[in-house]
């Protein structure tokens, strides 16, 4: 689905994050680097800047990037939090993933299974890209919710707002590929654009500083 990143390779690290943010902010150009999402989207993040990495655990590019994603996460600025938005895309797959992370969610699981899910699809082969929802919630049994609870939950009526909420905000976004990041529901970025993944993490940077000096 990511259209050329891999081969961008994953030369990231503190060193090549510290040389990319030496790049003077004019190197960043709107069009290029970045894309201006009009018109902007609500935040949900209230007084913080919102960071979205948009992902499926569906996504081979997501499995890889995500030890650089959490990483990113935790070195954001004070006044930024980072949002896991699940992409859908009209794949069944990804429909299952994008449910279950939101179930997971409801019932408080995402910070201890999402490294762990990535992990049970592409290390431990326990699940696959065709895996059907019964699977994929059983997955979750590990960490104290029966399937049969897991299943129930991602029946309700708030799950399912969710998914339509989160399909319609990915296409408002102009989102058609993973991963990819939207700073502050007003633009996104992926590594093509950014110049290579090194660079993700200094233009979000960037892009979090100039909307902390007002947009």
């Amino acid at each position: 689905m990511l259209k050329l990143l891999f081969a961008l390779g994953l030369g990231i690290g503190l060193a090549d994050v510290a040389a990319a943010q030496a790049l003077a902010p004019a190197a960043w150009e709107s069009g290029k680097h970045y894309f201006p999402i009009l018109p902007a989207q609500t935040t949900t993040t209230g007084d913080k800047i919102e960071v979205v990495e948009v992902f499926s655990y569906a996504c081979p590019h997501c499995n890889q990037i995500a030890p650089m994603v959490a990483d990113i996460r935790k070195r954001l600025p004070a006044n930024a939090e980072m949002i896991l938005l699940p992409a859908q895309f009209g794949f069944e797959s990804w429909q299952n993933y994008a449910r279950a992370f939101y179930t997971a969610q409801a019932l408080n699981l995402v910070d201890k299974s999402h490294a762990d899910m990535f992990r049970a699809i592409y290390v431990d082969k326990k699940l696959d890209n065709n895996s059907k929802f019964d699977a994929i919630a059983g997955f979750y049994s590990k960490y104290g919710v029966s399937a049969e609870d897991f299943i129930a939950t991602s029946k309700s009526f708030a799950i399912g707002a969710r998914l339509k909420r989160n399909d319609a905000l990915i296409k408002a976004y102009g989102v058609d590929s993973t991963p990819q990041f939207v700073v502050n529901g007003k633009y996104r970025l992926d590594a093509v654009s950014a110049g290579g993944y090194d660079k993700v993490e200094p233009l979000i940077h960037f892009l979090v500083a100039r909307e902390a000096a007002g947009g």
